[in-house]
C-alpha cells in the first residue's frame, strides 16, 4: 500500500504522557489531603496496542485504518467511582511518567496510583480520556460527554490493591465522521466482479449502520483505481464511536463463492477518519492460519453456572480475509492419563481416538455455553464455558469461501492477558472442584479453638483446582489444623461417598491423605471417631427403634398407638435413644444425634413441632403433647432424627379418644 496514513497519532500523545520516550512507567502519586485513604494502583491492559500505535510504522501489518489524530497538546485522565456502601469518589485527574530502560522499551503495566477513600472494600470505577479539561473540575456528566477513550474495572480492595482497564470508545455517543479512500493496492479487479463496503458489529457481524441507513455501498474500482491518487471515496457524514469491523466483499453474478479483506475500525469520538486503505488482491485465496493461539481460565468463573467454569481464548489473525475461525475443544475420554496432540494434524487425528470433538464456527454466538467474544472476521478473543472435572484441548483455523488455513495447536504455557485475572492451564484444559463436605462436623482454624468450641463453622469447603498429575494437590489432613469435631468424636479420615467401605475411603483412619493427582471433580466426607472406635455409619445403622419410645398414657404397638384420655390436658412422649453401632459392629460410647424433630400433624395441620439438640445414647427426651386442640381422631406422630447428612423418621398412627 502506497502512503498510507498509518499512524494513530492520539495513542503517540497518550504514550507521551504514559510512557516518557516508549519507557519503563515508575508509579505516578496523586497527592490527597485526607488521611484515611487506601492506594490503589492504576493499570491499563491494552498499554502494548497504546505503545505500537505511537510507531508510524509498526502497526502497518496489524492495523490499516486508524483515526485522524486528537490535538498536539494531548487528553487528561480523570477517575471516578462509587462503592457498595453508597460513597463516592472522583472525579479525580491522574498524572502519568515514565522513564525508559536500557533498550528503550518498557516493561511495566503500572501505569499510576492514586489515594481512594478506605470506608468500603469493593468498587466500581471509571477511568476516562478527554481533552484537557484546563482549570475546570470536571463532573461525571461531563466527562461522559466530552470522553474519546473509556474503561471500567471492579475492584475489591480486601483481595488486591490493583484496578485494571481496557479503554476504547465503545459505549461513547459524540458521533465521528468517515471519509476514507479505498484502492485496489496495484491489481485491477477481474471482469464480472463487483465491490461493496460496509462496516459491521464484530460479534455478530449485522450491519452497524441503521435500518433506514446502512453502510453497506457499493465501492465503484476501476482500472484506474490502483492507487491513493485514483480511489473511491467511501463516506458516512455521521457515525456512532466505537470499535467495528470494516469490510470489503468481492463477488461475481453467478459465482456462489464471496471473498472478504476486513480491519478493525476503530471510532473515536468527534474525529474524522480520512484513511487512505489499499485493498490486496485476496480473490480466491484462502486465508492464512491464526497464530499465538492461547487458553486460560477466567478465576472466580467456577460454578456461576452450576459445575461448569469459563475459558479464555486469544489468537492473532493470519490475514485479513477469512469470513470466520473455527475452533475445535477435544475432549478426552475417561483415562487415567491422555497424550495431547502432538501436532494440528496427523496428532490430531491420534487423539481422536481417545477422547470426542466439537467444532464451533460462524455460529459461535449461539451456542448454549458461549460466554464472550465471536469467531466471526476480525475477531481475536471468545469465551466459553467449559465443565468442571473434564480434560479437554484445542485448536483453531481461518475459513473462507476459497478454504480453509491449517490448523494451529492451543498453546497452554501462557494464558491470555485478558480477560483480567485469566490465568494458564496445566498439560490439559481442565479445572476441577474439590468439596470438603463438614458431614455435621464443625471446621475449627486450630487446636485450641477446637477445645474451646469457639470460631468453628459448619459449611462445606470448596476450592478449584487444576490437574497437576506430577505434584498433586494437597487434602486437608487429620491429626493436622484445622480440625473439624462432631460431638465428642474427632475427625478421622475423608470418604468418597460418605460411607465406611474400604473402597469409598480416600485415606485409611490415622493415615495422612495422599495428594490428590486427578482431574475429576472429588467430594470428600469428613468420617468421625473417638479412640480407636471408628464412627462410620450406614443409614441402617441409624434407623429409630421401637422400643426407644414410649408414652405416658395409651400403649404402642410398634407403630401405632392408642390413647385413651377423658379429663388429662396433656400427654407426654419420651424419646431414649439405645445402643449404635457403627458400621463394623462396635458400640459408640456417648452417641448422639445431632437434632430430633418431633411433630404431630392431621389432614395437613400441623399441631405440634418441637425439637432437641444433640440426643445421646440412653438420655431421656420428653416432648409434651397438647390435647386442648385435639379432638377425638387419628393423628400422625413423627420422631425424625438428624446425623450428619443423615436423616431417619419414626411414624407412629396415634388415635385419641376421649
Amino acid at each position: 500500500m502506497k502512503n498510507r496514513k498509518s499512524i494513530f497519532a492520539f495513542f503517540a500523545i497518550c504514550a507521551a504522557m504514559i510512557f516518557a520516550s516508549c519507557s519503563n512507567l515508575t508509579d505516578a502519586n496523586v497527592s490527597s489531603s485526607s488521611e484515611n485513604k487506601n492506594t490503589l494502583n492504576i493499570e491499563v491492559t491494552n498499554y502494548d496496542e497504546v505503545v505500537t500505535q505511537a510507531s508510524k510504522n509498526a502497526n502497518r501489518a496489524n492495523r490499516t485504518i486508524i483515526p485522524d489524530s486528537f490535538d498536539s497538546d494531548g487528553v487528561d485522565f480523570y477517575l471516578y467511582g462509587t462503592n457498595t456502601s453508597g460513597g463516592t469518589f472522583g472525579p479525580e485527574k491522574v498524572t502519568f511518567t515514565g522513564n525508559t530502560d536500557a533498550a528503550g522499551g518498557n516493561d511495566s503495566k503500572t501505569v499510576g496510583k492514586i489515594n481512594i477513600p478506605a470506608n468500603s472494600s469493593v468498587w466500581e470505577f471509571t477511568l476516562v480520556a478527554v481533552a484537557p479539561q484546563g482549570a475546570t473540575a470536571p463532573t461525571e456528566a461531563t466527562l461522559k460527554d466530552d470522553a474519546v477513550l473509556i474503561g471500567y474495572s471492579s475492584m475489591d480492595m480486601l483481595n488486591g490493591d490493583t484496578a485494571k482497564f481496557t479503554l476504547s470508545p465503545d459505549g461513547l455517543t459524540k458521533e465521528a465522521t468517515i471519509a476514507m479512500k479505498l484502492y485496489t493496492d496495484s491489481w485491477t479487479l477481474p471482469t464480472g466482479f463487483t465491490a461493496k463496503a460496509g462496516i459491521y458489529l464484530l460479534t455478530t457481524g449485522a450491519d452497524a449502520g441503521a435500518d433506514a441507513a446502512p453502510t453497506e455501498k457499493d465501492v465503484a474500482f476501476t482500472a484506474a483505481s490502483t492507487d491513493e491518487a485514483n480511489a473511491v471515496e467511501y463516506k458516512i457524514d455521521s457515525f456512532t464511536p466505537g470499535t467495528y469491523l470494516f469490510k470489503i466483499t468481492f463477488e461475481k453474478t453467478g459465482l456462489p463463492k464471496k471473498f472478504y479483506w476486513s480491519d478493525v475500525l476503530i471510532v473515536l469520538p468527534g474525529k474524522e477518519i480520512t484513511n487512505a486503505v489499499g485493498i490486496p488482491n485476496i480473490i480466491g485465496k484462502e486465508p492464512a492460519a491464526p497464530t499465538e493461539f492461547k487458553a486460560g481460565y477466567v478465576e472466580n468463573s467456577e460454578d456461576k453456572f452450576s459445575g461448569w467454569y469459563t475459558t479464555a481464548f486469544e489468537w492473532e489473525r493470519g490475514s485479513k480475509n477469512e469470513n470466520n475461525f473455527e475452533i475445535e475443544v477435544l475432549e478426552f475420554n475417561d483415562a487415567d492419563s491422555v497424550t495431547p496432540p502432538a501436532d494440528a494434524d496427523a496428532g490430531w487425528t491420534t487423539a481422536l481416538t481417545a477422547g470426542k470433538s466439537e467444532t464451533y464456527d460462524n455460529k459461535f454466538s449461539s451456542a448454549t455455553n458461549r460466554e464472550d467474544g465471536s469467531l466471526l472476521s476480525g475477531n481475536t478473543k471468545a469465551q466459553l464455558r467449559l465443565e468442571l472435572g473434564k480434560r479437554y484441548f484445542a485448536r483453531i483455523r481461518a475459513v473462507n469461501d476459497a478454504g480453509e488455513s491449517d490448523w494451529t495447536l492451543v498453546d497452554l504455557a501462557t494464558a491470555p492477558a485478558e480477560p483480567t485475572g485469566t490465568k494458564a492451564f496445566g498439560n490439559t484444559i481442565n479445572r476441577y472442584r474439590l468439596k470438603y463436605f463438614m458431614n455435621g462436623g464443625t471446621y475449627y482454624a486450630n487446636e485450641a479453638a477446637a477445645e474451646a468450641g469457639t470460631n468453628g463453622s459448619t459449611a462445606d469447603i470448596v476450592s478449584y483446582h487444576c490437574e497437576d498429575s506430577a505434584t498433586g494437590t494437597e487434602i486437608i489432613k487429620a491429626d493436622a489444623t484445622p480440625i473439624i469435631k462432631k460431638n465428642t468424636y474427632t475427625w478421622t479420615y475423608w470418604s468418597k461417598d460418605a460411607t465406611s467401605e474400604t473402597a469409598s475411603r480416600y485415606n485409611e483412619p490415622g493415615t495422612d491423605p495422599e495428594k490428590y493427582k486427578g482431574y475429576k471433580n472429588l467430594e470428600l466426607y469428613a468420617m468421625f471417631s473417638t479412640d480407636a472406635s471408628v464412627a462410620i455409619f450406614d443409614k441402617n445403622n441409624l434407623e429409630i427403634q421401637a422400643d426407644w419410645i414410649t408414652v405416658d398414657t395409651g400403649t404402642i404397638t410398634g407403630k401405632t398407638a392408642e390413647i385413651d384420655v377423658t379429663t388429662e390436658t396433656e400427654v407426654t412422649w419420651t424419646f431414649t435413644p439405645g445402643e449404635v453401632k457403627d458400621a463394623e459392629g462396635k458400640k459408640i460410647e456417648n452417641f448422639a444425634y445431632d437434632k430430633l424433630n418431633f411433630t404431630v400433624t392431621s389432614g395437613g395441620t400441623t399441631f405440634e413441632a418441637k425439637s432437641a439438640d444433640n440426643v445421646v445414647t440412653g438420655t431421656a427426651t420428653e416432648f409434651t403433647m397438647s390435647l386442648s386442640n385435639l379432638a377425638a381422631g387419628v393423628y400422625q406422630v413423627m420422631f425424625t432424627a438428624l446425623y450428619g447428612t443423615t436423616t431417619v423418621s419414626y411414624p407412629i398412627t396415634t388415635t385419641i379418644t376421649r
